[in-house]
């Protein structure tokens, strides 16, 4: 995690809170107070998404995806956050997970195309299953200057992930492009072993 990025994000967000204290302080002067729900209705949604990164067991992917809101807007994209899991449960180290995420949302990025002037909108999602979590970014695939390209600057994060039992996948479907992070979790019989530290659950 670049250092740097993470301070410019804290100095964005104390950028942003003056600005919309202001915002507030010029509509109560000219006595609009139906203008100032609105606008305090339009902030409370955005710090909501915002704060879906606090949910996470791993402070390594807090952190990356509080720099991807802020690096995403520099190449004139936004990124859209779901989040289904803490991956409390993920076997993966923290720090690994997030320089995998940190690698495939600068390169996505890097690759954007110049030439689409439009908001480049790209959706990151992370969910669990019965093996373990995944950490989905998709997008249109016309966002991508070059996907082959995309696709090898994702090789190093591929191998990386592979010696933790984890996996990199892409697709090219119905002109999306998809960039699956398939993490391992602790599951079976030793899930409640692991996250309880306690060898007296029922599945023992």
């Amino acid at each position: 995690m670049d250092l740097e990025k993470l301070l410019e994000v804290i100095q964005a967000q104390r950028h942003d809170f003056l600005n919309h204290l202001q915002v507030i302080s010029g509509f109560l002067q000219l006595n609009k107070p139906e203008r100032i729900r609105e606008y305090i209705e339009l902030v409370t949604a955005d710090m909501s998404v915002m704060s879906q990164t606090s949910r996470f067991k791993i402070p390594e992917l807090t952190a990356v995806l509080l720099v991807s809101f802020n690096e995403a807007a520099k190449y004139q994209a936004e990124m859209k956050l779901t989040v289904n899991s803490n991956l409390g449960g993920c076997t993966v180290p923290g720090p690994v997970v997030g320089r995998a995420l940190e690698s495939v949302i600068d390169s996505f990025l890097a690759n954007l195309c110049s030439s689409v002037s439009c908001t480049k909108i790209f959706k990151v999602g992370l969910s669990e299953n019965g093996t373990g979590y995944t950490i989905c970014l998709s997008s249109p695939a016309f966002f991508i200057e070059d996907p082959v390209l995309l696709k090898k600057d994702l090789e190093p994060v591929k191998e990386v992930l592979n010696k933790y039992s984890g996996e990199l996948r892409t697709s090219l479907l119905r002109d999306r492009i998809k960039i699956f992070l398939d993490l391992p979790g602790k599951q079976g019989k030793w899930a409640d072993y692991w996250l309880t530290g306690s060898c007296q659950s029922k599945a023992l």
